[in-house]
């Protein structure tokens, strides 16, 4: 499958920043429906997926905050934990980037050049 090639996309400091705002985006969407809020009374509940990786003392942290200021080199330790399975959700997110750049012919390091945040 072709559209499974490997790119490349340089892993800058840009790119790493995308990878973890793009990440925050995604662990937000959880949502279980088995739970209850016993204050408002509410069935069902929407939470922050835990995120775990490697941080820059290169010990394994959790967090349901952002990882904004991630260092481009822990991308690919980025994941979450479902029991004994864990989806690396960080180079999840890079492969889902490398495939729109070859698809649409898009050059996310140019983008992110150009981003205007700091």
């Amino acid at each position: 499958m072709d559209w499974l090639e490997e790119a490349e996309m340089k892993e800058t400091k840009e790119i790493a920043e995308l990878v973890s705002r793009l990440e925050y985006l995604i662990g937000n969407e959880c949502y279980n429906p088995n739970s209850h809020n016993g204050w408002t009374d509410e069935d069902g509940c929407s939470f922050r997926y835990p995120v775990t990786y490697e941080n820059a003392a290169g010990e394994e942290e959790r967090t349901r905050s952002s990882i904004y200021g991630l260092s481009k080199d822990r991308i690919g330790t980025v994941k979450y934990k479902f029991g004994s399975n864990q989806l690396y959700i960080g180079n999840g997110i890079l492969a889902v980037l490398e495939y729109l750049e070859r698809k649409y012919h898009l050059d996310f390091n140019e983008l992110t050049k150009h981003d205007g945040r700091k």
